[in-house]
């Protein structure tokens, strides 16, 4: 039991704080956890941004909270009377819902004529500008606009909505809005947390499995992340850190990046026996090290989840290492290596290695020309499949209804509002209708504003728009495309309305809160690739103390990074919240193969007995990454999708430019080493 005293102690530590993470542990899906300044437990009038606030202020003067949109679908048209007294029955169910406060719709909106007469929808509606927020060209789609009361959780809502819509399967219902995309994020970073590492464990183990056959030593490899995870996540609750669609991805990324350590533990325990610790000190310090330092990059971000991320993997990684040469030690140094069906690399033939340097100076002479079309911007609803409610819900609004956010224009005026206002308004209506990017403005203009405020108190539906008689609030839906660009839209909204400096304006939407965020992400793709590029290198002339040598170390980075980039451009992805820290990530990866082959070179002065040495350790740590992140590509978002195939191809990408086309680069610029050729043959000599 002596033996395994260090084993014993960090069990231990990680059931601790495995009940700390379990019971402290907190998760925010919500969007504003991106926000620059936002800190984890803060309230949302505790974040210093102007748009938020305004956005807070807008709903704080109605009384209200998030807005929930129901699509409902007729085959027919809801000009039919059955079709119609569906939706009314429907709206009077959830009119009832503890937690809504009204529900918007073609039945009650106050138009300037009424379309409906209590039995069949008028067909003249589609005529009216207003309607068209509520009812498609076709008559097909109807929109139910639920406003909920205010609330810090909205989930008992949404889920006493989705038991109602139940029963009316008949009109297709689909459901749409911020508090819906964050209810499904929240659902997805459960299974980050706890489906997704259990696949993880088993694609690896299978892969390791197959270059070692060894079961213990390839166990051993992904239990040694496992518990350094749960203490990290322990520890992160103890500090009040959130989970949230950034953060989650730490134990994928602990798991899959840490088990390779072991993998090259076990080999060194192979070739240099209870001498390990001394002869592999270097080349797994480095690699833990330079990985660490492109997660810690994210330091130079304003963003607090890229920070919070990059502290936690940082972190976990160093306590792998930690428990690898202390713990690890203990339970691996007897391991004894079985070479019955296990593979090795031998150096045969460059010519793959030529083509493949050939291909990539091609490709980086066209890169500048390619890559400034990358799409910049997040989108949340852009992160789930086509195929999925949210997906086919943000179909049927962009296509049907040309719609995707509102703009709350809120208008106050210190004394009463007058029947001269109203004229006034009008002329608003008209000037933000001519905006571009605007689909729709709602306000029912058809009533003096005075005689609005009046019907405000009985009537919900007014209330949404009168709060009371100084103050009103305009609705103004944009398309998809001024919802990517609300910066740019907030700008013209303000300047149409300068010319009434009689009321005071506040513009707010969800979509300038996403802008800003969006605006920061090139910024800290830049700060945080920068700065991981410059420490590593630096980390790597500490290393080997010779700057020529190790220039060419970083070759490979530096391609990946590249690369990294022309992938997303070929794969039609943005830059978004989630890719944006891909070529990060990758930098710190692949330098890990470069580094490997270097070390084990100064050693051997020759490169083909390097590659022989190194070559199926470090493609077999490439392998299980790559098998380990291909499990991420099962989530049901894109966010996470993307982020897996990135990385798969980076790190596909960064260990065949290593093992084949590095090494003749090195036979170039490096003086007093020898070159033979590369071949992948088994160890009882009959090639593969």
């Amino acid at each position: 039991m002596k033996r395994y005293s260090l084993t014993v102690f960090f069990l231990v530590l990680a059931i601790i704080f495995g009940f700390i993470a379990f019971f402290k542990g907190k998760i925010n899906a919500d969007y504003v956890t991106f926000l620059p300044g936002y800190t984890p437990g803060a309230t949302l009038e505790q974040i210093e941004n102007q748009d938020l606030r305004d956005l807070l202020n807008v709903s704080k003067k109605f009384s209200d909270g998030a807005q929930v949109v129901v699509i409902v679908h007729s085959e027919k048209t809801f000009f039919q009377s059955e079709e119609i007294m569906k939706v009314i029955d429907l709206q009077n169910e959830l009119s009832k819902l503890e937690g809504i406060k009204t529900v918007l719709s073609v039945v009650n909106y106050a138009f300037k004529v009424s379309y409906f007469n209590g039995n069949t929808l008028s067909e003249k509606i589609l005529e009216d500008p207003e309607s068209r927020s509520f009812i498609s060209k076709d008559g097909k789609y109807l929109l139910l606009n639920c406003i909920l009361t205010p609330s810090d959780d909205q989930k008992p809502v949404l889920k006493r909505i989705d038991n109602i819509l139940g029963d009316y399967q008949s009109l297709s219902p689909l459901v749409f809005g911020q508090v819906v995309i964050n209810d499904h994020l929240f659902s997805e970073i459960i299974r980050q947390v706890l489906v997704y590492p259990s696949l993880m464990f088993v694609a690896i183990l299978v892969v390791f499995w197959i270059q070692t056959r060894s079961l213990r030593a390839s166990f051993l490899s992904l239990v040694i992340p496992l518990v350094a995870t749960v203490i990290v996540y322990g520890f992160s609750a103890l500090l009040k850190v959130e989970l949230n669609v950034m953060t989650v991805m730490c134990v994928s990324f602990l798991l899959v990046i840490g088990s390779a350590y072991g993998l090259h533990f076990y080999n060194g325990v192979v070739r240099f026996g209870k001498d390990v610790r001394k002869k592999m000190f270097r080349p797994i310090f480095f690699s833990m090290f330079t990985t660490a330092v492109g997660f810690l990059s994210f330091l130079f971000v304003k963003i607090t989840a890229f920070k919070q991320l990059g502290l936690m993997v940082s972190s976990g990684l160093a306590l792998i290492f930690l428990i690898l040469f202390t713990s690890g030690y203990e339970l691996f140094y007897d391991e004894k290596k079985k070479y019955a069906n296990t593979f090795s690399f031998k150096m045969n033939s460059g010519l793959f290695g030529k083509i493949l340097i050939y291909i990539v100076l091609s490709i980086c002479v066209i890169s500048p020309f390619v890559l400034p079309k990358i799409e910049i911007g997040m989108d949340q609803a852009s992160y789930f499949s086509k195929d999925s409610q949210v997906g086919r819900a943000l179909k049927i609004l962009t296509e049907k209804f040309s719609y995707r956010e509102p703009v709350y224009i809120m208008v106050e005026k210190n004394t009463f509002f007058t029947v001269k206002d109203s004229e006034n308004v009008k002329q608003i209506l008209e000037r933000l209708n001519s905006v571009n990017g605007v689909t729709s403005v709602q306000f029912p203009s058809s009533y003096p504003i005075p005689t609005l405020a009046l019907l405000a108190r009985v009537q919900p539906a007014v209330s949404y728009f009168v709060a009371d008689g100084k103050t009103i609030r305009i609705v103004a839906n944009i398309t998809d495309e001024a919802y990517r660009q609300a910066g740019k839209v907030k700008r013209v909204l303000l300047e149409e309305l300068k010319g009434y400096s009689e009321y005071k304006f506040t513009v707010a939407s969800a979509s300038f809160i996403v802008d800003q965020i969006n605006s920061q992400i090139l910024k800290s793709q830049l700060q945080s690739l920068i700065t991981s590029l410059i420490l590593i290198f630096i980390s790597i002339i500490i290393a080997f103390k010779n700057l020529k040598f190790s220039t060419i170390v970083v070759i490979p980075v530096l391609l990946t990074a590249i690369f990294n980039f022309i992938f997303i451009y070929l794969m039609k992805l943005r830059l978004d919240i989630a890719t944006s820290i891909v070529a990060s990530i990758l930098v710190g990866l692949v330098v890990d193969y470069s580094i490997h082959l270097a070390h084990d070179l100064k050693i051997t002065k020759n490169i083909s007995k390097s590659i022989e040495n190194i070559g199926m350790p470090v493609l077999t740590n490439a392998l299980g990454l790559i098998a380990g992140f291909l499990v991420m590509s099962l989530s049901r978002l894109a966010l996470f999708r993307n982020v897996s195939i990135l990385l798969v191809f980076g790190i596909a990408f960064g260990v065949s430019f290593t093992i084949f086309s590095q090494p003749l680069i090195m036979q170039r610029l490096v003086e007093k080493i020898e070159i033979g050729q590369v071949s992948f043959q088994r160890k009882d000599g009959n090639k593969k």
